[in-house]
């Protein structure tokens, strides 16, 4: 318990240091609060499994990509790295996956997608192919999370399915808050949504 209330308190930290424009303490507490869940990944498992190996690799590539973000430093390196992540995630989901799959699921994933972009795309005219292909990424990995749920209905599942869910709305939030409109305290809700979305998801392997 005291680990993940740590977690929380570093990135609180780490949002609050990003407010008062202290960059450097913001990609210190923000590096820190993923490293701690690379730490209670590894610590709360006996056995160093697949997923498990995946999703600490997908922390520490997220923790880089982070970083990169906040600093505004190599735009196009930060986006790579993003969907790297996104995509270690991903195959830790997929790995876990057996028997028939359901197809209603990506099916309104996709559909839902389509709504979203198309209600962001006058403001996001001039990065559509980006855009595309995070959604895309987003939507693939929301898929493997909900379907491993369906398939198992465990507790880890659906904290990975929720995690997946949360990252979309996170990436949402960020796309209205840079690009369409500010939202009040939407660093805040950025930061935040983005940090339970990974801690949901390292929850998912250690439940």
């Amino acid at each position: 318990m005291w680990s993940w209330l740590s977690v929380a308190l570093s990135g609180f930290i780490s949002i609050s240091a990003l407010e008062s424009n202290n960059i450097k303490q913001a990609v210190m507490f923000k590096t820190f609060s993923m490293l701690l869940l690379v730490v209670i990944l590894l610590s709360q498992t006996s056995q160093l499994s697949s997923p498990i190996l995946w999703i600490s690799l997908g922390l520490c590539v997220s923790a880089f990509a982070d970083s990169l973000h906040v600093l505004q430093r190599y735009p196009r390196v930060c986006f790579a790295t993003f969907l790297l992540a996104q995509l270690m995630y991903s195959k830790a989901f997929w790995l876990q996956l057996s028997g028939v799959m359901v197809w209603w699921l990506p099916a309104l994933l996709i559909a839902a997608s389509i709504v979203a972009f198309f209600l962001l795309l006058p403001q996001i005219d001039t990065l559509i192919f980006p855009v595309a292909i995070m959604g895309l990424m987003l939507i693939q990995l929301a898929w493997a999370s909900g379907e491993l749920w369906l398939q198992a209905h465990t507790v880890g599942a659906l904290c990975g399915f929720v995690g997946s869910l949360v990252l979309i709305l996170s990436a949402l939030l960020l796309a209205i808050h840079d690009y369409r409109r500010p939202l009040p305290f939407g660093r805040y809700l950025i930061s935040g949504s983005y940090l339970l979305a990974q801690a949901l998801i390292t929850a998912s392997v250690v439940l």
